[in-house]
């Protein structure tokens, strides 16, 4: 039985094998305080590389913590200042740890090679950390970007997280990146399950829909699960729920926006014309905005757009988060049963964050936003982790 400490009071909750649906559900969601483990097993240390505000920590900590085990973040790296502070008043880790840097000051990409000095260093100062987590830019795999898609520098980025596996050597390595990762022009997802499969890991590559583990949301992601443990038969069929409601997720703040201030609580101001095509929606009692309302370059073509402008569904999932989540033009953005699109809080829940995980301080609007949408849902990475744990990966 696992004691946590929950408002200056114990609470014994049993955990069992059968209970992994438990991990990260909707009154976790809910909760305003963190829990804490109070007699760990052992301490576990962890890196997070590209970890933005957080999304991964969160779950290897929520995993772990299932598991009574303590979580150690040993460093965080990420060049979005502003990510970095959420990251930082979350896990309560000073600038030693969370790092305003490029990870070419750690690695270089040659994945393979004997190391240089910085790559000797940086050996010395991690080699033994037990976990490594790591969400590479994904906009160069995007099928969002269709500028230099399949075939921009930025995707060699993956690559510098495999060589950081390579030097350090951690007993579970997850990459994370959009599910078109795999068409990748220089074929980054295979170079990396090669260089790990020499190193001495067993690999399993798979992409999850975030909807089908209780999450309600249709994003799709890709996951390189990096064992460096033999004989591990990996797969996630225990974790499957039904289908999530969004309503599950949002019913309970449907008004939090006419009491609360501030921009983590509020919906982006919507123009006049866009404010008319809501109303359309709800007056129709449509959830696709007609054609004959929409912009001139969608107007009564052959457009691939119809989530756009589009109203949410309360008994389905949200399709995936993005930083366009504010307006109506960017995506299915405008809530179910509300003249406006979602708030950032709500952005934040179908992503999974907790109530406890605070981002009420941002100052920017346009950075909450992106923050939000470019995390990993805390989930994934904690069902996945917990899943290793009980094949005894760690």
């Amino acid at each position: 039985m696992l004691e946590l400490q929950i408002n200056n009071r114990i609470k014994s909750i049993p955990l069992t094998l059968n209970e992994t649906n438990e991990l990260c559900d909707i009154d976790w969601i809910r909760s305003k305080e963190r829990s804490t483990v109070l007699k760990p097993i052992k301490t576990i240390s962890v890196i997070d590389l590209y970890s933005g505000c957080g999304g991964m920590s969160l779950g290897v900590r929520e995993a772990l913590q299932k598991n009574n085990l303590k979580f150690d973040i040993k460093l965080a790296v990420d060049t979005n200042l502003s990510a970095l502070e959420v990251y930082r008043r979350n896990f309560q880790k000073q600038e030693d740890i969370v790092r305003n840097l490029d990870i070419n000051q750690f690695v270089s990409t040659n994945i393979g090679e004997k190391p240089n000095e910085i790559e000797l260093r940086t050996q010395s100062l991690f080699e033994g950390t037990q976990i490594l987590v790591a969400g590479p830019p994904c906009q160069g795999h995007s099928n969002l970007n269709n500028h230099t898609r399949r075939n921009d520098p930025r995707n060699n980025l993956y690559l510098n997280a495999v060589r950081f596996v390579e030097l350090i050597r951690p007993k579970i390595a997850i990459i994370e990146n959009v599910s078109t990762v795999i068409h990748d022009k220089d074929t980054v997802v295979q170079k990396a399950e090669k260089a790990l499969k020499r190193a001495g890991y067993t690999i399993y590559s798979q992409i999850l829909n975030a909807s089908k583990y209780g999450i309600a949301q249709t994003r799709k992601r890709h996951f390189q699960v990096a064992v460096l443990k033999e004989n591990i038969h990996w797969d996630l069929n225990d974790y499957e729920e039904e289908t999530t409601e969004l309503s599950k997720y949002l019913e309970d703040i449907l008004t939090e926006h006419e009491r609360n201030k501030g921009i983590f609580y509020s919906p982006s101001i919507t123009q006049k014309v866009n404010q008319r095509r809501i109303d359309i929606l709800f007056e129709q009692n449509l959830y696709d905005l007609p054609d004959e309302h929409r912009p001139d370059c969608h107007k009564f073509k052959n457009h691939s757009y119809k989530s756009c402008y589009g109203r949410l569904y309360w008994n389905r999932p949200a399709q995936t988060i993005t930083s366009g989540f504010g307006s109506m033009g960017q995506g299915r953005y405008i809530h179910p049963l509300q003249r406006r699109v979602i708030t950032p809080h709500e952005a934040a829940r179908i992503q999974g964050f907790p109530d406890f995980f605070k981002f009420d301080f941002v100052q920017k609007r346009g950075d909450l936003h992106t923050m939000i949408a470019n995390a990993v849902p805390p989930k994934l990475i904690a069902i996945i982790l917990d899943s290793l744990i009980k094949k005894n990966a760690l």
